[in-house]
């Protein structure tokens, strides 16, 4: 009987450990599977992650490009915009170099024999004298009947002709000279500067 209850014993233990074996392969391929599930999920939100952050670097390059672009645009834009105003001061200390007394002479003396009556003009108080003094020879006639050359301290440059009654005027100082100039010089200017 010994050997009967040992023989039951041995077989309820190894039914048992088989029911205890199989129970444990059953966890551990549940187990299994369920960490091939986390692990596939885990993948999966992982690539679409790298996906996103891909996607989010394109669209910061491509702005930080347009932004670039942008950028050398205007400071293209602000150098040439330098360098034409830069142009227009030299092309106007230019032509206010180039009105010396003698020019400002040859304007009145030619509006004169144009017949430019009842007009006075006025020029820098730096230039009144000489002005005077230069045409005073050959416009003696014109000076006794009223002819006007008088100093202006608005006018720096050149030469402004104004009617009398103060109905209009001509400017032609130096700053006014050069701004009608100044399309003559765009076009070439662009040419250079591109």
């Amino acid at each position: 009987m010994e050997q009967q209850i040992q023989d039951l014993v041995a077989s309820i233990r190894k039914e048992g450990i088989d029911e205890a074996r199989k129970q444990a392969d059953d966890i551990i391929a549940k187990a299994k599977a369920e960490a091939g599930k986390i692990l596939e999920d885990a993948r999966k939100q992982s690539a679409k992650l790298i996906a996103d952050a891909e996607s989010e670097c394109a669209l910061r390059d491509q702005s930080a490009r347009a932004a670039l672009s942008q950028a050398a645009r205007d400071v293209s834009l602000s150098l040439k915009k330098k360098i034409e105003e830069q142009f227009g001061r030299i092309l106007a200390a230019d032509v206010a170099r180039s009105m010396d007394s003698a020019l400002l002479a040859g304007l009145v003396t030619k509006a004169v024999e144009a017949e430019v009556k009842d007009s006075v003009f006025e020029v820098s108080p730096s230039d009144a004298d000489a002005v005077a003094a230069a045409v005073k020879g050959q416009l003696a006639k014109e000076l006794q009947n009223g002819l006007v050359i008088r100093a202006n301290s608005s006018v720096e440059s050149g030469i402004r002709i104004t009617s009398r009654d103060g109905s209009g005027y001509v400017d032609l100082s130096a700053e006014e000279v050069a701004g009608l100039l100044r399309p003559a010089l765009s076009p070439a200017l662009k040419e250079i500067i591109g």
